[in-house]
């Protein structure tokens, strides 16, 4: 594949224009252009509104199209295309920022998994917003995100595999002197897929939610020692039917930099 690639990015008084253009070369998918027109209005010192119109381009992969039958794999594949929408509303105040985003997606030959293989749905759409905020208050900072999403089969009406429709991600770090500690949960809705056992028949993976722990600690001015606990409370889960997650994993490093 080659690809080539241009952009513009200009700021006019308190208005702001992005332009990017890229073009990629596939032996068997041929020429492919994609881009995306941006636009952003800062109407006060701390605001700012923004939108854009993209599209996007995702070939199969080599596997996708050409692995063992057992994986589901379809020579037959089309590449993706989708047409992305999307209008924000920014603040930054000094270590405060926060955001809101409305996003519209429609895309073209979704690649997915169903009926024990790989397959292109012919239109699909995936509408919704997401609300966001980071800041520090002294030594302590916070961020938090929320995403609540639609994303359907357009000829069908159903909910996309795989595809959970909310997502809460909650954050706190603290330094104490040498020491940086930290604490995050994170929560994801239920989700439809296909069962494995029988085949072909749907239905909905539950909902979740994990904790993690890290801390840092600096041994010297130039190596820091690591420490990290996933799934903390060993939460059972799965993304997709039959393939279990990870359960309590601790991680410890060291790290050194001249």
């Amino acid at each position: 594949m080659n690809s080539l690639l241009g952009g513009y990015l200009g700021e006019y008084g308190a208005q702001q224009v992005q332009f990017n253009m890229r073009q990629d070369r596939y032996s068997d998918f041929g020429t492919e252009n994609t881009g995306l027109l941006g636009y952003g209005w800062s109407f006060a010192e701390e605001w700012r509104v923004m939108a854009s119109i993209s599209n996007a381009f995702k070939a199969p992969t080599f596997n996708d199209m050409y692995a063992p039958a057992i994986w589901g794999s379809n020579p037959d594949l089309l590449p993706e295309r989708a047409i992305n929408h999307e209008i924000g509303l920014r603040y930054v105040s000094g270590v405060h920022q926060a955001g809101l985003v409305l996003f519209n997606n429609r895309i073209y030959d979704l690649i997915v998994y169903q009926n024990t293989m790989l397959m292109n749905l012919k239109q699909a759409r995936i509408y919704g917003a997401e609300l966001s905020y980071a800041g520090k208050f002294g030594d302590t900072g916070l961020n938090a995100n929320a995403k609540l999403q639609n994303p359907r089969d357009t000829m069908t009406g159903e909910l996309l595999l795989r595809r959970a429709e909310s997502f809460v991600n909650l954050g706190v770090t603290q330094h104490i002197e040498n020491w940086e500690v930290g604490a995050d949960w994170k929560y994801s809705g239920k989700r439809e897929d296909i069962n494995i056992n029988p085949p072909n028949a749907r239905l909905t993976l539950a909902s979740y939610s994990l904790v993690n722990l890290s801390a840092s600690y600096m041994l010297g001015k130039q190596l820091k020692l690591s420490l990290r606990a996933d799934n903390l409370f060993d939460r059972d889960y799965m993304l997709v039917d039959g393939y279990n997650t990870l359960g309590r994993t601790l991680f410890a490093g060291l790290n050194y930099q001249q």
